[in-house]
């Protein structure tokens, strides 16, 4: 029996050997030496660098694609995303000099909430520390490049596998001229306003035309915020019930059609219940109406997010609703649901 336990002992002593040599960090260059590099693992980096670029690429996210821009299925230029192909692996990140633990320092010193007029560069790294756990840095820089951006770049580069970003040159902001280059659009192409208009009211910046960003979405998005203030007052702050015939009903609806091209409307059958459904053939959207006079059997619920209501219509899957937008006309005995922003539909009806 005392032999078993002499065995049993020198099997015991032999695995604590072998797990401290295996956790020992000698730092004298053995082959099994294990740095703090060899344990931290880059999850996600994501770069933006405004530099001017000849490639129109502003925005890259490792591991997984970078963003440009390309045509839509409508001939119209948007911002897309784009697999990378030759880019290297974060698993094999590891041990390499002046690798990832050289560039996490370097974007710990970038500054944390500066503030300017252009945006010059942004970083989102997110990784696992030595410890295990996750850390995210965010870092903004504006107006000029900081110090060593170019070294920065030039490595993002090569773990993405290509000259994608710029890090150094002039730097490139939102401008008429740039949306014209880019997206090919002009002031004719702004409904009430210039290039400069939407941008200054959109905010726009570098960010948001690298992201996924369509310049038609942008361009009604501005022609909807010009017309706001004679939508606004028509809006559902309460619920409001006004009684009509159905002959009155007729008549404005057809009132209605003339000024949006009644040959371009026809009526679907409704699959909401006290509601019209119709369709505008030209621009291929659906929209619904309604009578002020059903206000209690119609889906209305006050948002939490402001002061309107919104219907909540059914939206033929179990459980689920479509929360939508809708405003009333004139003298508010009829309620119009617009399925998609059509501001000129929308003055019409409250007109």
């Amino acid at each position: 029996m005392k032999k078993v336990y002499k065995i049993v002992s020198i099997i015991v002593l032999l695995l604590v050997f072998v797990l401290n040599g295996c956790s020992t960090k000698s730092g004298d260059g053995g082959e099994n030496d294990i740095t703090l590099e060899d344990e931290i693992y880059l999850k996600s980096l994501e770069v933006y660098s405004n530099a001017v670029n000849p490639e129109q690429i502003y925005h890259i996210s490792y591991p997984y694609y970078y963003y440009a821009f390309t045509a839509d299925s409508d001939g119209s230029i948007r911002s897309g995303l784009f697999d990378f192909t030759d880019n290297i692996p974060p698993e094999e990140l590891k041990g390499r000099e002046n690798g990832f633990e050289y560039y996490v320092e370097y974007i710990k010193s970038l500054p944390e909430m500066e503030k300017g007029d252009n945006l010059a560069c942004y970083v989102i790294c997110r990784y696992i520390d030595a410890e295990g756990n996750e850390e995210s840095i965010y870092r903004r820089c504006y107006d000029n490049f900081p110090e060593d951006w170019e070294e920065f770049i030039g490595w993002c580069n090569q773990i993405c596998g290509g000259e994608y970003l710029s890090g150094q040159g002039q730097l490139q902001t939102v401008t008429p001229e740039f949306l014209t280059e880019i997206f090919g659009i002009t002031d004719e192409d702004v409904r009430e306003g210039t290039l400069q208009d939407m941008i200054d009211l959109l905010e726009l910046d570098m960010k948001e035309v690298t992201e996924l960003f369509r310049i038609q979405e942008a361009l009604n998005e501005y022609y909807a915020t010009v017309k706001e203030p004679l939508i606004e007052p028509h809006r559902p702050k309460e619920l409001v019930s006004v009684d009509s015939t159905q002959e009155e009903y007729e008549a404005f609806l057809a009132q209605f059609f003339e000024k949006i091209g009644a040959d371009n409307v026809t009526e679907e059958e409704s699959d909401q219940e006290y509601f019209r459904c119709f369709y505008l053939l030209d621009k291929e959207k659906y929209f619904y109406t309604a009578r002020t006079s059903d206000i209690e059997q119609l889906p209305a619920k006050k948002r939490d997010t402001d002061d309107y209501y919104s219907m909540e219509l059914d939206a033929h899957i179990e459980d689920m609703v479509m929360k939508t937008d809708f405003i009333y006309n004139a003298d508010k005995k009829y309620i119009l649901v617009p399925m998609e922003n059509d501001p000129d539909m929308m003055i019409a009806f409250c007109e």
